[in-house]
């Protein structure tokens, strides 16, 4: 006997009330000391090495967390429940990964994309690309999938408004994320290499990817995705797709990758150096760390 349920529900389950912008960073920050923001993707999958890393993260605190894509494998509305637990953004304490959904800022990822609706009903209506300020940097959370990146297209042009306001000019640090990678093994995505023009011309210092399982940092690149000329403009590319979900080794054969770390689990700490106390950050600094806490590698620049 077949049986067709259709009572019109679009979502899996009840949420808040709260929609997405609820979840929103303080724009400043009054604490005495500069937040830290962790970031990697690639992870929630419900298997040990994944639930080991969401672990590690709960018990580190961080004051923010940029997932940055891919709820494995389809990104359905049961995969969501179940993969990247229970949502603390509905109340109670979550689980996995959804234990600290209230702190998280996410981006989607290509799994997601195939069911995008599931991916916004799970963070509360959340848009596929915005933009916030959080401690005084400007944040963009954008989609490398499910909307298109490149110039001349919606995503492009709420970009480039928000660098190029005359009313309200953006602070000196500008910390951009997204899944898939603008240059990954030596290879230059055409798409979205008009987004990282856009960025690098209009005052963009990080570029914070997944997508490869492995950890990279590029050395700084300039608006083409290569060697900066003397003078030019540049931003840095750092990739964190280890989260746990079928690990790769480092990549080889790309000569402007600065340091790479394969087949390990970890986030990266990111801390806005100057925002303690309201303070307006002009400096980044960053810590590749595995599941331990050990750090693997450190880098830092200065803002634009």
């Amino acid at each position: 006997m077949n049986v067709t349920l259709a009572n019109g529900n679009t979502t899996d389950f009840k949420h808040s009330p709260n929609d997405w912008s609820s979840f929103l960073p303080p724009s400043s920050w009054g604490a005495a000391r500069d937040p830290v923001v962790a970031a990697v993707g690639d992870g929630p999958s419900d298997q040990v090495r994944s639930n080991r890393l969401s672990d590690s993260i709960f018990a580190t605190d961080p004051d923010l967390f940029l997932f940055l894509g891919d709820i494995y494998a389809q990104g359905t509305f049961t995969e969501d429940r179940n993969h990247y637990g229970r949502n603390a953004m509905d109340g109670g304490p979550g689980s996995l990964w959804g234990r600290f959904a209230p702190i998280t800022q996410p981006t989607i990822g290509n799994h997601e994309a195939r069911n995008q609706v599931a991916w916004q009903d799970y963070f509360h209506g959340r848009p596929l690309y915005t933009s916030f300020r959080y401690a005084n940097v400007l944040f963009f959370d954008l989609a490398s999938s499910g909307a298109s990146m490149a110039a001349n297209t919606p995503q492009y042009y709420y970009v480039e408004k928000i660098l190029t306001s005359n009313t309200k000019a953006p602070p000196p640090c500008v910390v951009s994320f997204w899944h898939m990678p603008a240059r990954t093994n030596g290879t230059i995505d055409h798409e979205r290499a008009a987004m990282w023009k856009l960025l690098t011309d209009n005052g963009g210092d990080l570029v914070l990817n997944a997508h490869l399982h492995s950890m990279v940092e590029y050395q700084p690149l300039n608006d083409a995705l290569g060697t900066p000329s003397s003078g030019q403009a540049t931003m840095v590319q750092l990739v964190n797709g280890a989260g746990g979900h079928e690990l790769s080794p480092a990549p080889t054969g790309d000569a402007l990758v600065g340091w790479a770390q394969g087949n390990t689990t970890g986030t990266i700490e990111l801390t806005l150096n100057g925002a303690a106390m309201g303070g307006t950050p002009n400096h980044l600094s960053w810590r590749y760390q595995d599941k331990n806490g050990l750090t693997l590698h450190s880098g830092s620049r200065n803002c634009s």
